[in-house]
């Protein structure tokens, strides 16, 4: 049987408001082309948009929906989009409420108008590496679930249907896949417990991210608002301040790191060694820290060999120590590591 293909260049309009396009065979839209749908759409052949395509009503796929121009969503009501698999587009532009009953996936770009998609984490909104977003309010972004894959730098279109509240992430060193929300919700409701770091906490608000890579890792920025302008996360049931900013496998980025916006009480993390230079033996300095805190302490020579290793909690490393006897004059290090921070490290001088 002969293949229909319908090329067109005009701008088609069904008459019936409660019709419905049924496809049944492949329906092309030519490059250069405009056709538009203000009737539900049922597709059970193949649709291949190379032009500019609106859709007013629902889109419902059953077989197969090729992309590579604009596709628009700007009817009324809120719109459904649902498929039998993905959907991929290549240029998408929202200018209406939208609902995904399935995962939607951005080659190229994403334009927010007006409107606000409704995402979830079994039906999220993906953006393959270096497609990218603009417009995004407080009148249009998405609330729910955003996937992001790639090593760019990327801001989470993410809001709460009324409030635009994105985060930004660095660029990363390896391409990953990472998953995002955003909860207009206490995040004292997850855990009431707050560090003795954090002088004050959002209550109002909290984000959570994911990475399908156990080595992943996610520099966060998120716009400050007044006097909270650091980083918290939930560490093992307690809200934490995030010294750098800095998502990764400390922070358990691979099950997934619920973060918000705090106050820290300006309390520095400090390490230091005494007397210095030292005949051997020494005193070392804890300060800033949580007497609880879990630490591992290393001394090492100039070549990277490891004179002393030490782990414990800090209020049980703080006190003098003793270098081999056998030990040369020389520079060594200190290097002290906090689970989720950067390491902090002093020079010192063993003279003989």
């Amino acid at each position: 049987m002969k293949k229909i293909v319908y090329s067109l260049g005009v701008c088609l309009l069904a008459g019936h408001v409660n019709a419905q396009f049924v496809n049944s065979t492949n329906f092309h839209i030519s490059e250069g082309a405009i056709v538009s749908f203000n009737t539900d759409v049922v597709n059970e052949g193949k649709i291949t948009n190379n032009g500019k395509v609106y859709f007013q009503k629902n889109l419902e796929n059953l077989n197969s929906v090729q992309s590579t121009g604009i596709a628009i969503f700007d009817g009324n009501g809120t719109q459904l989009i649902k498929s039998n698999n993905e959907l991929t587009f290549s240029q998408l532009t929202l200018d209406n409420d939208v609902k995904l009953e399935t995962p939607v996936r951005v080659n190229e770009s994403v334009a927010f108008r007006r409107g606000v998609i409704e995402s979830s984490s079994i039906n999220p909104l993906i953006f393959s590496a270096d497609s990218k977003h603009n417009g995004a309010s407080d009148f249009s972004h998405v609330r729910g679930v955003v996937k992001k894959e790639g090593s760019e730098a990327f801001e989470f279109p993410l809001g709460d249907g009324t409030n635009f509240r994105s985060f930004k992430v660095a660029r990363a060193n390896n391409s990953q896949i990472l998953s995002a929300s955003y909860l207009y919700k206490s995040p004292l409701n997850i855990s009431g417990q707050v560090s003795e770091n954090v002088e004050r906490i959002n209550e109002n608000e909290y984000w959570f991210l994911k990475s399908e890579s156990v080595k992943g890792s996610a520099q966060v920025e998120v716009n400050g608002q007044a006097g909270l302008e650091e980083v918290a996360y939930l560490k093992k049931g307690t809200w934490d301040v995030l010294e750098d900013s800095k998502l990764s496998a400390s922070t358990d980025l691979s099950n997934g790191t619920l973060f918000t916006l705090a106050k820290s009480r300006n309390v520095k993390a400090e390490i230091g060694v005494y007397p210095n230079p030292t005949e051997g033996e020494y005193f070392l300095k804890l300060s800033g820290m949580n007497e609880n805190e879990q630490i591992t302490v290393d001394v090492t020579n100039q070549n990277g060999s490891t004179i002393m290793h030490k782990e414990g909690m800090v209020k049980d490393l703080r006190k003098a120590y003793q270098l081999p006897e056998n030990l040369p004059a020389t520079e060594l290090a200190v290097r002290v590591q906090r689970v989720g921070n950067k390491p902090l490290t002093q020079k010192m001088i063993l003279k003989k």
